[in-house]
């Protein structure tokens, strides 16, 4: 089979994140074409000579791939589908990159749109803040039609600084920008709580920071994630006991200060649950396998 020739490109969603990529792209040397539900978001793509689209569908019309930089499953959905939707214009062959978070289920069920349509839907969710898609250093983790991807490979180099291959599954690269947006969500909370119970406590605010940063550089952060994801926690480094022992202290101090602690009072449930099970020897970090029992693993 030949190599598809990506030339021409259509661009959806002059967001905070789209405006940059798609200027990347028409930087690049493509031929764009732009659609943004509020008119006013193109005027400055039109200004350079862009042409601009009044439906999804126009969008799409005549172009070898159309880009998604939307918002939600449903905004995806409702711009694909419909007699003016992305699929009424994609030409048979035509590739539709979509690079929102979205659900995994969504993304499947777009890729299965597609291919009853004659073309490739691929998966490629983006990593980063506005400055990093104004420099064109996001990172995308990609997935879809091996055929679709490769011919692509100069088009996500126009708008990212690193891409990723993960296979064929649609959904999988979703589930990897929702496991990320987790980790950061978690992160917040956990620094609300940690300054909260510092200020209670009379402790400096920035001396807490000062804490953070030292606790998340230090080389023992990596090797926790190591022993979770290859499960070896032995010998110990600490043991669960003790850390369980830390984890009521915490738990009593903040209760002292007024300064409720959810993740400690959950990390405390946990580590009972894994003393219970005999781990009280093992590396504190084992209480991830109480995680990875409630979901069967």
């Amino acid at each position: 089979m030949s190599r598809r020739i990506v030339k021409k490109i259509g661009f959806m969603g002059l967001g905070r994140m789209g405006t940059h990529m798609a200027n990347n792209i028409h930087k690049a040397g493509f031929d764009l074409v732009i659609h943004n539900r509020s008119k006013e978001k193109m005027q400055a793509f039109v200004e350079k000579g862009v042409r601009a689209a009044d439906t999804p569908r126009g969008a799409a019309t005549d172009v070898d791939v159309v880009i998604t930089c939307l918002m939600d499953d449903q905004s995806m959905l409702d711009n694909v589908m419909g007699e003016d939707g992305i699929l009424a214009g994609l030409k048979p062959g035509g590739i539709h990159i979509g690079t929102a978070t979205i659900s995994p289920s969504c993304a499947r069920k777009l890729s299965e749109l597609h291919q009853a349509h004659g073309s490739d839907y691929v998966s490629a969710p983006i990593f980063g803040r506005p400055d990093a898609a104004e420099a064109g250093t996001l990172l995308s983790y990609i997935s879809g039609n091996p055929e679709a991807i490769s011919a692509c490979e100069n088009l996500f180099n126009a708008y990212t600084g690193k891409h990723i291959n993960m296979g064929e599954d649609p959904g999988v690269v979703n589930s990897i920008k929702l496991a990320m947006n987790f980790m950061l969500v978690a992160l917040v909370e956990l620094y609300a709580e940690v300054y909260t119970f510092a200020e209670k406590s009379g402790i400096d605010l920035e001396v807490t920071e000062g804490l953070i940063h030292t606790v998340l550089a230090h080389p023992v952060m990596h090797e926790y994630t190591t022993r979770i994801r290859i499960r070896e926690f032995e010998p110990a480094a600490f043991a669960l006991s003790a850390g369980f022992k830390d984890v009521e202290l915490m738990l009593q101090a903040s209760s002292h200060v007024q300064a409720p602690l959810p993740i400690a009072g959950m990390a405390r449930d946990k580590f009972l649950t894994a003393l219970a099970n005999g781990m009280a020897e093992k590396d504190w970090s084992a209480v991830s396998e109480i995680a990875r029992g409630q979901a069967a693993l």
